[in-house]
């Protein structure tokens, strides 16, 4: 119950109120039947007088509480609720869209169960058009790992100086020829190898001539873009390539190894035999 103590309160003094004033009024009746003198009379008028505003205050204090009462409840419900009243709608409406997001997020997860099957289904289980979209996606994730060493390591030799930094321009453009040549297995073909050697003759040279006539800000833009346009070109070249080389596999039954690429793998393994003596 609300305000049960000051309720409480107003009644017991409400009850001495009405005490006070009772006993005053029956000594004051004393008073006047023995004929006692003034003084007695105006103790009794003070006890009268205290009684009344004690009992009437209480009265008028119950009236006061009620009324706060009422007006709490109603300030309640006209002002309080009436603010809180959109805040308790957007819950109930965020509550409704967790719940969408949650079936949102379930059928994602399915998604991409599904897609994790399709990614580790064998090759000989899967279908061409299948096949095809597998190794397309894989090309893509293995696209963006290149370009992120890429450009770490362009953004280390722009923010770092470092002796033999001309030299180490190359790297930049070996990288993406090893990915590019690694991913149409062209490591026999000759061709592979002279794209390979155009910037391992031109990168070091030219970047030292450039460094000292156009300054090292406009050289690094420079290495940035060919190294994007070397990559872009070389892998057209390359699908071109792996295009032919799959036509004559299909016409001849066989696929001739290129001569160079031959004798370097012996002479690998040669090695690799002799370190193991």
């Amino acid at each position: 119950m609300k305000y049960t103590a000051e309720k409480a309160v107003i009644v017991i003094a409400t009850t001495i109120g009405f005490g006070i004033l009772g006993l005053s009024l029956v000594s004051m009746y004393n008073d006047f039947v023995n004929g006692k003198n003034m003084s007695y009379l105006l103790v009794d008028l003070a006890f009268f007088s205290f009684g009344t505003i004690l009992a009437g205050g209480s009265l008028r204090l119950y009236k006061r509480l009620v009324m706060l009462s009422v007006v709490t409840e109603s300030a309640f419900e006209d002002v309080v609720y009436s603010r809180l009243r959109p805040i308790l709608e957007e819950i109930a409406h965020g509550t409704v869209e967790m719940n969408e997001v949650k079936t949102r997020l379930s059928n994602l997860e399915k998604r991409l169960v599904r897609m994790e099957e399709e990614l580790t289904k064998p090759a000989e289980v899967a279908t061409p058009a299948e096949a095809l979209a597998l190794r397309k996606t894989a090309f893509y994730m293995r696209t963006v790992i290149t370009s992120i060493f890429f450009f770490g390591a362009y953004l280390f030799l722009l923010n770092y100086s470092l002796p033999f930094e001309p030299y180490l321009y190359t790297l930049l453009y070996i990288l993406w020829w090893f990915f590019i040549t690694r991913e149409f297995d062209l490591f026999h073909r000759i061709e592979a190898w002279i794209v390979l050697g155009i910037p391992v003759l031109l990168v070091p040279a030219g970047s030292i001539i450039l460094r000292t006539t156009i300054g090292l800000a406009p050289l690094m833009g420079l290495i940035f873009l060919t190294v994007v346009v070397y990559a872009y070109l070389y892998y057209l070249y390359a699908r071109t390539l792996c295009i032919e080389e799959t036509e004559k596999t299909a016409a001849n039954g066989y696929r001739r190894e290129n001569f160079l690429y031959v004798k370097m793998k012996e002479a690998y393994r040669k090695i690799i035999g002799w370190m193991k003596k």
